[in-house]
Formats: structure tokens, C-alpha cells, sequence
């Protein structure tokens, strides 16, 4: 089990990655990533593991049939909530 900052700074990557997270938490984020190894250490692996991802998948189109599995799942998911 992590420490609860731990646990708030990995679930913040994903709104760091997008730009999307407030600047008193980016401070409080990056003195944290700064200061755990373990969590710059995930950070890195993440970033690298989307970084490869993004390289293979480049050239790469979802099947049509895909596509449409995916977009009624996300109405009939809509629908239920």
C-alpha cells in the first residue's frame, strides 16, 4: 500500500499529462515527483510506455467495425447513467 500522497500524485499524472490540473496542485505535484523516487520513477515508465505506444500505433486506423462496437457501447453506457 502507498502513502495517500503517493496515491494523489499518480492519479494525478493523467491531468498533468494533459495539461488539465491546477496550479497549486502542479506545485504541490512537482515538489512531490521531485522529492519520491518511487513516483518519478512511475511518472518515467508511464511517460516512456506512451511514448512507444503512440510510436507503434502511429500509422495504424481502428477497423470500422471497431469503431461502431465502441461508439454503442459509449450511447448504451450514456443511456444508463
Amino acid at each position: 500500500m502507498l502513502p495517500a500522497e503517493c496515491e494523489m500524485a499518480i492519479q494525478q499524472l493523467d491531468a498533468l499529462r494533459r495539461g488539465e490540473i491546477a496550479a497549486d496542485e502542479l506545485l504541490t505535484l512537482r515538489e512531490h515527483l521531485d522529492a519520491c523516487r518511487r513516483c518519478y520513477t512511475i511518472q518515467c515508465h508511464e511517460d516512456a510506455f506512451l511514448e512507444r505506444l503512440l510510436l507503434v500505433t502511429r500509422n495504424t486506423r481502428c477497423p470500422e467495425e471497431l469503431r461502431v462496437t465502441i461508439a454503442r457501447m459509449i450511447a448504451r453506457e450514456s443511456r444508463d447513467n
